[in-house]
């Protein structure tokens, strides 16, 4: 069981996603890279990179901007655990603030449903 705050979190999403026959077409169109950023106490930025929907690489970065992505999604340590135990809406916690998206909002917006399955993916994954 992966610790929440941790690179195994992005690892065991990853592991998922690869292994799901329906996210293969559901993500198909997702070739992007991403930085999920946590504010304090966790203090930690993970990198993802996206090939037509298959995960291609993950790791921990120094910080959020260490590295160019496509997308850099940001939050307390709060909301992101919220967000994974399902008692935080990602969609609710955007609107309010509580997570920040910078980069191409227009295709975060057309690919919606790719993104939220994303999402719900890593609500699966046990934590401790």
């Amino acid at each position: 069981m992966p610790e929440f705050g941790t690179v195994a979190v992005y690892e065991e999403m990853a592991k998922l996603l690869n292994d799901d026959p329906v996210w293969a077409k559901t993500g198909k169109a997702i070739t992007n890279s991403f930085v999920f950023d946590y504010g304090a106490p966790v203090s930690r930025s993970f990198f993802l990179n996206f090939d037509e929907g298959r995960v291609t690489q993950v790791k921990e970065l120094p910080s959020a901007e260490s590295e160019p992505a496509d997308f850099v999604i940001s939050g307390g340590s709060e909301v992101w655990r919220g967000v994974l135990g399902k008692t935080v809406n990602p969609t609710v916690a955007l609107t309010r603030g509580q997570l920040k998206v910078k980069g191409k909002l227009t295709t975060l917006l057309k690919n919606m449903t790719a993104f939220q399955y994303v999402i719900d993916s890593m609500t699966k994954i046990p934590l401790t």
